[in-house]
């Protein structure tokens, strides 16, 4: 009966551990992040953001819209970044210029019968230049302070 009772606290202390540990961020004070970016002065759409804390603790996250608007959320899921300096990271995105896509431009110009585009080649696959994985834009950095007043303007 000992032996079943100190196995049963051993792996009750164990979980009350690993739990604890869950949050990512315990003790380090989060903001919350939203912020603009763009390139040439037009929303970058679709970049993909990492924010990474010069200390202790673990990246954020966001992707911008159609507006080159985004928003911040931490590895676990929760809204913001760790409060302090971060070294940005910015990976593809297209610029969107003044004006939008209509229905006379791109694909919707085809009429039945008419041949698509062809591809231009796999990301990566040799043998053209174009394709593969966009490359990251670094040396950005921005701070983030305690509280949810965080709006971080990146112009590329």
């Amino acid at each position: 009966m000992l032996v079943i009772r100190k196995t049963l606290l051993t792996i009750a202390f164990l979980g009350a551990v690993s739990l604890a540990g869950c949050g990512g961020e315990a003790g380090q004070e989060m903001g919350l992040v939203n912020g603009t970016i763009t390139k040439g002065g037009a929303p970058l759409v679709g970049a993909s953001l990492e924010f990474y804390p010069e200390g202790d603790g673990a990246a954020s996250y966001g992707k911008s819209d159609e507006q080159g608007n985004f928003t911040l959320r931490y590895s676990t899921g929760k809204p913001g970044a760790l409060v302090g300096e971060h070294k940005v990271t910015v990976i593809g995105g297209t610029t969107k210029g003044g004006s939008t896509a209509g229905p006379s431009e791109g694909l919707a110009t085809l009429t039945e019968g008419d041949a698509a585009p062809k591809p231009m080649g796999a990301p990566g696959a040799g043998g053209s230049k174009r394709g593969g994985s966009p490359k990251p834009v670094e040396g950005i950095t921005a701070t983030v302070k305690p509280g949810d007043d965080n709006h971080i303007v990146i112009e590329l």
